[in-house]
């Protein structure tokens, strides 16, 4: 019933713009732009993968310097810590 109110409503389905725009992406992603097949070996995924993985450590050891270089985010992030260390201690504690 609701199926037809929308369509009375809106003459169209409200999630459909939403699902055929995702579906209409996949054939770009599909096909390469000069026509030919291209396949990618396993070897060429990790490379990649162990580039992106190592550019996200060194960006986040950037930003954890800058962190503990601030004195408030410094606090803030080792009451988070303590929080977490206290709340393991309960857990474990108090299912004894």
């Amino acid at each position: 019933m609701k199926i037809k109110t929308a369509l009375k409503k809106y003459q169209a389905l409200p999630c459909a713009t939403g699902v055929m725009s995702a579906a209409f992406a996949f054939p770009a992603f599909a096909t390469s732009s000069g026509g030919e097949t291209t396949t990618t070996s396993m070897t060429s995924l990790l490379k990649n993968f162990t580039d992106v993985a190592a550019w996200m450590w060194v960006e986040i050891g950037k930003l954890l310097t800058w962190i503990l270089g601030q004195p408030i985010l410094m606090l803030a992030m080792s009451l988070f810590f303590v929080g977490a260390i206290v709340s393991f201690f309960i857990r474990v504690f108090h299912s004894v």
